[in-house]
């Protein structure tokens, strides 16, 4: 269960407020259940001269505050997403083998930024069906391979709706057809909560395995994979869970895929319901 925080803005800005100020920043958010840490690594994605930039971080975020706080303060952008890692292991891999910098998120391609929370259950299933794609995998982090099933369907000009819903069309074929191969596990994915930027729009999907009653890590007031979304005429932000009460946060539901765009001098919100 991974922290996911994005920002779109009218005027170029930092998100030092949301990402580390908060009373329930997602730098909070990471150490505030000592049964739930988030300390896998970490990265913040932003755009500098319309060009995607990472800053990533194999280290708990809660050890790094230093290079993570600098790394917000580097980050002036129009788009701003931040990633806090806690990873999933469906291959049951040496931990030394997961963790490290090429497998923290987010993860880039061209103009987009992307970053995921949840658990692919059967990577090397999705990796069957990538192609020639596959070959850009540099990790094992299981949610690099929905990056790249995301991407491969972008280059395909298919649009984000139908990108996201092809990928769990055949994340289910592909558990019907194989999961006796699997007899340890009960699903094909926990969740498939994403941040993903073109460098112009910015998208959240909002997409979980509704079965279990866990609730949201600082105010316990929502479903764990239940993101929320602020917005005002000058920025949108978008997080695992609100980080504060005093702004008008509101519920992005699960299947719900929400595109914040700037027209003119405001921040426009688009909302569909893909599940």
């Amino acid at each position: 269960m991974c922290r996911l925080f994005g920002m779109l803005s009218v005027e170029p800005s930092n998100a030092i407020k949301y990402v580390l100020e908060d009373p329930c920043s997602i730098y909070v958010q990471s150490k505030k259940d000592p049964r739930r840490l988030q300390g896998d690594g970490w990265g913040i994605g932003f755009y500098e001269n319309g060009h995607p930039r990472l800053i990533k971080s194999d280290k708990p975020v809660y050890e790094d505050y230093e290079s993570l706080s600098s790394a917000v303060r580097q980050a002036k952008s129009r788009i701003i997403l931040a990633h806090i890692r806690r990873a999933s292991n469906p291959r049951g891999l040496p931990r030394e083998k997961i963790i490290s910098k090429r497998n923290s998120q987010p993860f880039t391609y061209g103009s987009y930024i992307f970053a995921h929370n949840g658990t692919i259950t059967i990577p090397d299933e999705v990796m069957s069906v990538l192609g020639e794609w596959k070959h850009k995998i540099r990790g094992v982090n299981d949610s690099e391979l929905y990056f790249w099933f995301i991407m491969k369907e972008l280059a395909d000009d298919v649009d984000l709706p139908t990108a996201l819903r092809n990928f769990e069309a055949t994340l289910e074929n592909l558990w019907e057809e194989r999961c006796n191969r699997y007899p340890d596990k009960s699903r094909p994915y926990v969740g498939l909560n994403i941040l993903i930027s073109d460098g112009k729009n910015l998208y959240a999907y909002c997409r979980y395995d509704d079965g279990k009653a866990s609730k949201s890590l600082c105010f316990g007031d929502q479903p764990v994979f239940e993101m929320s979304y602020y917005v005002s005429k000058e920025k949108l932000v978008i997080a695992s869970e609100k980080t504060n009460r005093e702004e008008d946060w509101r519920p992005l539901r699960n299947g719900q895929l929400l595109t914040g765009s700037i027209r003119g001098n405001r921040i426009e919100v688009e909302m569909k319901q893909l599940k």
